[in-house]
């Protein structure tokens, strides 16, 4: 007979890596550019991207695909919310790596997302993870996992680690794991190398 785990009608969700709120957050990005890139342009990209983060598990989004077929405006406010999440995510932030008080209203946001978010109250049977309901059709639901990592980072020692890419045009959020701590740079291969190249060319002009 089939445990009663694998009947049960949850969703296992992996501990929530340091890094997924900053990850939820860069989801738009080369914020500093004229256009930056948007990459949850509706519902199916949300669901999407939950998937690809392990948010939901794998396949896990069909029936609020169906849910979001049969009610696209609603699915288009959930949407339309969960992206004001994850500005409040981004700008609060942002704000502690410029060294400036969090805005009152992106932690008031935050905080009611993650009293209205289901609590982490059981582990998987691996103990690898969380058993949680479904996910309902609701930013805290969905983003539960986003959330608690947001908060569990904002508020505990890795947060002295967070960065934002010292290239204004992208001001990507990251977690600066170099062992001096001077990270400065998203990618070394990204923006630290358009940096050296505007360096080197601005020698080069200086000394023409």
């Amino acid at each position: 007979m089939a445990s009663t785990a694998r009947q049960d009608p949850f969703r296992i969700v992996a501990a929530p890596a340091d890094g997924l709120c900053l990850d939820f957050a860069n989801t738009r990005y080369w914020r500093g550019s004229a256009q930056p890139t948007e990459t949850l342009s509706g519902f199916g990209d949300l669901l999407a991207w939950c998937e690809g983060a392990g948010v939901l598990d794998p396949g896990g989004g069909g029936a609020l695909r169906a849910w979001g077929d049969a009610r696209r405006h609603e699915a288009d406010r959930l949407a339309g919310k969960a992206v004001k999440a994850r500005e409040a995510i981004y700008r609060l932030f942002g704000a502690v790596t410029a060294g400036d008080r969090p805005d009152e209203h992106d932690l008031e946001r935050l905080n009611r997302l993650l009293a209205a978010a289901p609590e982490r109250a059981v582990l998987a049977d691996d103990a690898r993870g969380w058993r949680l309901p479904p996910a309902e059709p609701s930013a805290a639901s969905l983003l539960a996992p986003v959330l608690w990592s947001a908060g569990d980072l904002l508020a505990g020692p890795r947060m002295g680690r967070v960065r934002r890419c010292a290239n204004d045009g992208c001001l990507w959020l990251f977690l600066d794991d170099s062992k001096g701590g001077t990270r400065r740079w998203c990618a070394m291969s990204a923006c630290g190398n358009r940096a050296k190249a505007r360096r080197h060319y601005l020698r080069k002009t200086a000394g023409d």
